[in-house]
């Protein structure tokens, strides 16, 4: 089996080998319409890439992370605003 990144994207930390040789990358990058954290250094630190396409919508807030759950680390992953779903 391979990790997989999931749709909110990866610290940039993880794209460095660690001093022992690991990588702790994840190997499979998603990325779905809303894009969050994804950028051209994020899609070249992968060996595959999963485009998420014609997800259905759900009514209400399904599908959204709710802004009490984006603390700052989520938020810079994400290239967004704490607090803001």
């Amino acid at each position: 089996g391979r990790s997989n990144s999931g749709e909110g994207g990866e610290n940039v930390n993880r794209f460095e080998y660690d001093e022992n040789g690991d990588w702790r990358r994840s190997a499979i990058k998603q990325v779905a319409s809303g894009r969050f954290g994804v950028t051209s250094h994020y899609l070249t630190n992968c060996t595959d890439i999963q485009i998420k396409m014609a997800q259905g919508a759900k009514p209400g807030e399904g599908g959204q992370l709710p802004g009490h759950k984006v603390y700052p680390w989520v938020a810079e992953v994400r290239h967004s605003t704490p607090g803001v779903g």
